[in-house]
């Protein structure tokens, strides 16, 4: 088990807010030249409106973790959910409207790549897999404390005491 805390993220700028990079695949991938297979990330968005950049041929996941995000697609008003990670397409065009210092939580995944995206709570994962934690509140795995928006990665079966953000990947 790896644990990546969140004094650790990897933290840039964009003309929103800031990025904290939890976590991308492989290794030595890169987000501006869309290099990689897997990236979470979580934003601290900044100014009240953005649009949302292209990554044509991935498939996206977003959660609010702080205040409201409301998506628009084709018109269409999309609230966002505190509970349900919301998906779509990479190349749609999609910009948010959201409260001054909104924090999101992302996913994007290549296609072809399989994740499995979910929101838990004291939850026993008894098969071993590839999975990285987020947590959304203080949690324990297994013996081990993770403090909230703390990361693990984990392959061996586990027990979580806490809500976090689970994602399985291969």
């Amino acid at each position: 088990m790896e644990i990546i805390r969140k004094e650790s993220y990897q933290t840039t700028t964009w003309k929103g807010g800031i990025t904290r990079q939890i976590f991308i695949s492989p290794a030595n991938g890169d987000l501006s030249t869309r290099h990689f297979d897997l990236r979470v990330s979580s934003a601290i968005i900044d100014s009240t409106e953005s649009a949302f950049s292209d990554f044509t041929g991935f498939t996206r996941y977003i959660l609010p973790l702080e205040g409201d995000i409301t998506l628009y697609k084709d018109s269409v008003q999309i609230p966002l959910s505190h509970n349900a990670l919301y998906q779509f397409e990479g190349d749609e065009t999609i910009h948010s409207v959201n409260t001054q210092g909104a924090v999101d939580f992302n996913i994007i995944v290549r296609h072809g790549i399989a994740v499995e995206p979910g929101i838990f709570q004291d939850t026993h994962f008894p098969t071993p897999r590839p999975r990285l934690v987020f947590a959304l509140e203080d949690c324990m795995i297994d013996d081990l404390y993770l403090a909230k928006h703390d990361t693990a990665l984990i392959t061996e079966p586990f027990h979580l005491k806490g809500k976090a953000i689970v994602v399985a990947y291969s």
